[in-house]
C-alpha cells in the first residue's frame, strides 16, 4: 500500500468483556501477580509450538481500560467506560508467520497446532523471490516496568471530566457567531504482557489522556470550523496542566478569524510552518518513508539512501518514544525491547530507519524498538512514536520572516496524505497568514502545501531554536496508534502552495 493516510479523528475501541477470564489484573482471581496470563500454561504453549517445528513463538496480551466522554453544545452526548483485553499468538515456522488473535485466553493453548500449521502452509506458498522471515537477535529480559501517572486517570469521576469539558466549551462558544462546539475527552490505561520462546517475559503499563474541541462558526453564508487538542502520556495531571479556558478562547478567535480570511495565493512561494505543521510534515513526508518494513517492500523513496545526504545540513530529525508526556510515548515496544531515541536524520544525512526485528534482520542492522500494535488483537508493525525536527539557530518567527517579500505562514493541520514510494505529499493547513515585506498581514484559509519530500528537506533553510512536541495526533497504517510530532517553526525557501 503506497499511500499512508494520517488519521485526524479520535479512534477508540470499546468492548465489553463477557469471556472466561480475569476482569482486571488486580481482581480476586489474581490478587498477587497482577497478571492476566497464566505464566506456566503460557510457557507450556510456547514450548509446544517449538516441539511442533516453530523456530520462534510469542504470546502478547494487551488490556486497555478506557473511557470517552463527549459534549455537544454543552449537552452530554455520551459517556462510555470500557475494557478491552486481547491476546495475539505469533508463530514463526519455516520462515513464515502464523498469527492467531483472540479475546478468549482460555482457548489459546488449543490454537498452537493450527497456528503452526498455518505458518508452514504460508511458507509452502512463498515465492522463490521472497526471503524467508528471520529475526534479529535481541537481549532477553524478565521484568516489569510501570510508568505511573501523578494522578491515575481511572480514579477520575464523570463529573470532573465534564467540568473540564465545560470550561473548554464555554470559552470556545463565547460569541454569537459560534454555532456549535463539540468537546471530547478520552483516557486509557494500557497494560501489556509479553512472553516468548526465547525467554522474554515482560510486563509494562502506562496511561494516556486527551481533551479536544471542534468549533464551528458562521457569518452569513460563510461556515468554517477549527479543531484543537491537548493530551499526552500520563493521567489526569495531563489535562490539569492545560489552561482549558485559553485553549478554547484560542480556538474561538481562530474560528472567527477564518470567517473573514481570504483565499490563499497559489504557486511556488516561501513558506513558514508553525510547529504543528512542521510536525505533521516530518511525520508524514519523512517518518513513513523511514519505516523499514515499507523500505523492504520497495515502497519508500529512501530505499538505498542510508548514509546519504538527503536534506539541508541544518535538519536533524529524531523519533523518540522515551519523551515522557508525548502522546506517542511508551517504555517498551511490542516485541519487548526497551524504547530509545532514533536519530533518523543527522545534519541532513539519513542515518537510521525505524525498524522491528524482522526488518532489522532484512537490512542487517540493529533493532531499535520500532514495533507497535494497535491493541492485543493486532500484530506489531514498524511505527513512529514522538517524531520531531530539532531546533536551529533563529530566535523567533520574526527572524525567519524578515527577508521574505511575499510568502505564507501556515499553521496547524487538517490532515493530508503521502505517497511513500514516490516521495510526494500534500497537506492542508488549519489557517494561515500572508507574509508581505517581512510581516504578517492578512489571514488566509483553504491553504494546501504539496511537494516532494527530498526536495523540501533540501529547501529547509531556517529553524527556530525552540523545538518541542505540538498537538497530539493519530497515525493510520492499517492500524491506528497515538503519536506525537512537532519541532521548531520552520522556513522552506519555496513550496507549492494552493
Amino acid at each position: 500500500m503506497s499511500k499512508q493516510i494520517r488519521v485526524d479523528f479520535e479512534h477508540f475501541r470499546i468492548f465489553r468483556l463477557s469471556m472466561v477470564m480475569s476482569a482486571s489484573p488486580t481482581d480476586e482471581h489474581r490478587p498477587s501477580t497482577g497478571r492476566y496470563l497464566n505464566q506456566s500454561k503460557t510457557q507450556a504453549a510456547l514450548d509446544h509450538a517449538q516441539e511442533l517445528g516453530a523456530s520462534y513463538a510469542e504470546v502478547r496480551l494487551m488490556a486497555i481500560t478506557d473511557s470517552s466522554v463527549a459534549l455537544r453544545d454543552a449537552k452530554l452526548e455520551r459517556a462510555i467506560p470500557g475494557q478491552e483485553v486481547g491476546v495475539t499468538l505469533r508463530v514463526l515456522a519455516d520462515g513464515a508467520w502464523g498469527v492467531h488473535s483472540t479475546t478468549d485466553l482460555v482457548s489459546l493453548p488449543s490454537q498452537i497446532e493450527s497456528t503452526v500449521r498455518l505458518a508452514k502452509a504460508v511458507a509452502a506458498r512463498r515465492s522463490s523471490n521472497d526471503r524467508p522471515v528471520q529475526l534479529a537477535e535481541v537481549p532477553i529480559f524478565e521484568d516489569e516496568i510501570h510508568w505511573k501517572p501523578k494522578k491515575d486517570v481511572r480514579n477520575t469521576d464523570l463529573q470532573t471530566k465534564m467540568d473540564h469539558l465545560k470550561v473548554l466549551h464555554d470559552s470556545a462558544a463565547d460569541d454569537d457567531r459560534i454555532i456549535s462546539v463539540t468537546c471530547g475527552w478520552s483516557d486509557e490505561h494500557l497494560h501489556t504482557e509479553l512472553m516468548t520462546s526465547e525467554g522474554m517475559n515482560r510486563t509494562w503499563s502506562y496511561q494516556r489522556s486527551l481533551i479536544n474541541a471542534s468549533v464551528t462558526g458562521r457569518d452569513g453564508g460563510e461556515v468554517v470550523s477549527y479543531r484543537t487538542r491537548h493530551g499526552g502520556e500520563g493521567g489526569l495531571e495531563v489535562i490539569e496542566s492545560c489552561d482549558l479556558g485559553t485553549l478554547g478562547e484560542t480556538a474561538r478567535i481562530a474560528t472567527l478569524r477564518l470567517l473573514k480570511a481570504e483565499r490563499a495565493p497559489s504557486g511556488k512561494l516561501p513558506l513558514i510552518a508553525d510547529r504543528d505543521l512542521t510536525g505533521v510534515y516530518i511525520h508524514e513526508a519523512l517518518g513513513h518513508p523511514c519505516e523499514a518494513d515499507l523500505v523492504a517492500a520497495g515502497d519508500s523513496c529512501l530505499d538505498g539512501k542510508l548514509g546519504h545526504t538527503i536534506g539541508n545540513e541544518i535538519v536533524t530529525v529524531v523519533d523518540d518514544p522515551t519523551i515522557r508526556g508525548g502522546y506517542g510515548a511508551h517504555p517498551i515496544d511490542d516485541e519487548g525491547l526497551d524504547t530509545r531515541e532514533k536519530r533518523l536524520i543527522e545534519n541532513g544525512v539519513l542515518t537510521e530507519y525505524l525498524n522491528h526485528r524482522e526488518s532489522a534482520h532484512h537490512f542487517g542492522i540493529t533493532p531499535n524498538a520500532g514495533a507497535r500494535a494497535q491493541d492485543g488483537l493486532h500484530h506489531p508493525l514498524v511505527r513512529m512514536s514522538n517524531t520531531l525536527i530539532q531546533g536551529g539557530t533563529h530566535n523567533d518567527i520574526d527572524e525567519l520572516m524578515e527577508d521574505i517579500q511575499y510568502g505564507v505562514y501556515a499553521c496547524g493541520s487538517r490532515g493530508g496524505q503521502v505517497d511513500t514510494g514516490r516521495g510526494s505529499f500534500q497537506f492542508a493547513a488549519q489557517e494561515a497568514w500572508l507574509i508581505e515585506n517581512g510581516e504578517l498581514t492578512r489571514p488566509l484559509k483553504d491553504v494546501s502545501v504539496s511537494g516532494l519530500t527530498l526536495q523540501i528537506l533540501k529547501d529547509v533553510d531556517g529553524l527556530t531554536r525552540d523545538s518541542r512536541l505540538a498537538a497530539p495526533g493519530f497515525c493510520g497504517k492499517g492500524q491506528t496508534v497515538p503519536v506525537g510530532d512537532g519541532g521548531p517553526i520552520m522556513r522552506i525557501s519555496q513550496a507549492l502552495v494552493g
